[in-house]
């Protein structure tokens, strides 16, 4: 599983993690790399001397160990808002949209958010890339595609 430390207007999915960790899974969150592109990076331990905070200002674990990318069947997806259709409004690096076309196609992304961040409609670039499903506090649901114009 690859997911997110949450910046503080992010859902916290640091007891999510926990229980993972705890049940042996295997747990990687991202590392932002300068060239655009993320790494996903395992984490062992929510331990605050086991984590730093990376340039970008998000916590990532000290020792990088990459977990690759093949070993993923579910990617938790952190974003600005979300549509119905899945599309999500990033932070505005693209890291994302450029990640998860590189899953394998028996992984699943689900975007995660609260409530009011889900919305009627998200405006889509070239290269933007939708989640699968929403989570949200108390409610999961398939994304639904856009019907064509």
């Amino acid at each position: 599983m690859l997911a997110f430390l949450p910046l503080p207007s992010e859902v916290d999915l640091r007891p999510l993690l926990a229980e993972a960790i705890r049940a042996g899974m295997v747990v990687a969150v991202p590392e932002s790399l300068p060239d655009g592109t993320l790494r996903p990076c395992r984490l062992r331990s929510l331990e605050p001397s086991e984590l730093e905070t990376d340039a970008k200002g998000i916590a990532v674990p000290r020792a990088r160990d990459p977990v690759p990318v093949d070993q993923l069947d579910l990617v938790l997806v952190p974003g600005v808002a979300f549509d119905p259709a899945g599309r999500r409004l990033g932070r505005g690096g693209g890291f994302y949209d450029r990640f998860l076309p590189t899953l394998p196609a028996r992984s699943a992304s689900v975007g995660v958010c609260f409530g009011p961040q889900r919305v009627p409609d998200v405006p889509v670039e070239a290269g933007d890339h939708p989640v699968e499903w929403l989570a949200m506090p108390g409610d999961v649901v398939a994304a639904q595609p856009a019907p064509p114009i």
